[in-house]
């Protein structure tokens, strides 16, 4: 990062810099606020400068569209040679730096790029247009961030104030990876709707996804899904001083886990399987199963149930289910002598991830 301005970003890559004599040679990145009369957004530029002569000149130009498509500006005689450079234009900035630079072996200065060239302009534009100064937005766009700490860290080191951060990291948005985004402010339902700041805020890091669509008519919808927990609600949303009150409609209803329809199987001894209201089958239900002698034995089902082993001689007399994730243990149920496959019903349905991120926030705005 060389220098910026409200409408001009320019960049150079460090390791295009040639050093022989007193001419240095190097390419030039300027990317523009908006699109120029020949329709670029950015140019890379071949560039000489004689720092003895102090002058400087283009080797070749080309442009760049929003689309993609290449701009090639029409030349005339003369547009090729060395000329001064003024004291007030950019051009002075990189023929400054390249002549600071005694051997292409040294450290070259400046802000080094860590981050696409046109992803850091945009995020400079967007910067400077909060206030931030020159040096700072610069640094700040220079870098890619993965962490909430890298985010943090930058922000201190920059003396962001505290009432531009969030505005900031927005302004950063494609620099930022997911997992490292804060999560959104809370706030009064009549600031978040004046501020535009009503619909979707998601979260996700390892193993933990969650969402939470606030709507302008004051109505919610959220998920949160982490390990084997998976929970969604939605209702009403209000504010309580400077925070959002989350009130469920319905008022969820606390889960239970019931017998359903047994028969007998003789291919096997025990089969359990754990059924969702709607039949469809709950994996990772913990379960223990007593005997009539020795000690009981514990497992889990999967989608199709869980099936006692052939080999069991003792003879099984009860069983008794539980998901800690939810809170949740059965009763002890006894166990038939005739009997010997048990559907149970948990009732509270489980949403596992790619569900719920699909159509859980419908009609938000």
């Amino acid at each position: 990062m060389i220098v910026a301005s409200d409408e001009m970003v320019i960049t150079f890559v460090g390791e295009s810099v040639k050093v022989k004599g007193e001419m240095r040679t190097a390419r030039v990145n300027l990317h523009l606020l908006k699109p120029d009369k020949y329709g670029a957004s950015s140019y890379a530029i071949d560039a000489e400068v004689d720092c003895t002569r102090k002058l400087l000149r283009e080797v070749a130009s080309v442009g760049a569209r929003p689309d993609g498509g290449v701009v090639h500006l029409p030349r005339e005689a003369g547009d090729n040679d060395f000329k001064p450079v003024r004291k007030d234009s950019f051009a002075v900035v990189i023929q400054e730096h390249l002549c600071g630079i005694k051997r292409e072996d040294y450290g070259k200065g400046g802000i080094y790029l860590y981050t696409l060239g046109d992803i850091a302009a945009r995020s400079v534009f967007a910067l400077l247009a909060l206030g931030i100064e020159n040096e700072a937005s610069g640094q700040l766009a220079s870098k890619r961030y993965s962490e909430p700490d890298e985010i943090t860290k930058a922000l201190d080191e920059q003396k962001v104030p505290a009432g531009k951060r969030a505005a900031v990291i927005h302004a950063m948005d494609a620099q930022i990876e997911p997992e490292a985004k804060p999560p959104p402010p809370i706030i009064p339902l009549a600031s978040a709707v004046a501020s535009g700041r009503v619909g979707k805020y998601m979260h996700s890091e390892m193993e933990l996804a969650s969402g939470l669509c606030l709507k302008a008519d004051g109505t919610f919808q959220y998920f949160l899904t982490v390990g084997s927990l998976d929970e969604r609600a939605s209702g009403r949303w209000t504010t309580q001083g400077n925070r959002i009150a989350l009130i469920n409609d319905p008022v969820p209803v606390p889960p239970t886990i019931t017998t359903g329809p047994a028969a007998r199987e003789r291919a096997t001894k025990l089969k359990l399987k754990v059924t969702t209201p709607s039949r469809r089958g709950v994996p990772g239900v913990d379960l223990v199963v007593g005997f009539d002698t020795g000690n009981p034995t514990e497992a889990y089902t999967q989608g199709d149930g869980w099936t006692l082993p052939a080999d069991e001689k003792c003879e099984p007399r009860w069983v008794m289910f539980s998901m800690p994730s939810y809170g949740l243990r059965s009763a002890r149920f006894p166990i038939s002598a005739h009997r010997k496959r048990i559907d149970v019903h948990p009732h509270t349905e489980r949403h596992r991830l790619d569900q719920l991120r699909q159509g859980w926030c419908d009609g938000g705005g």
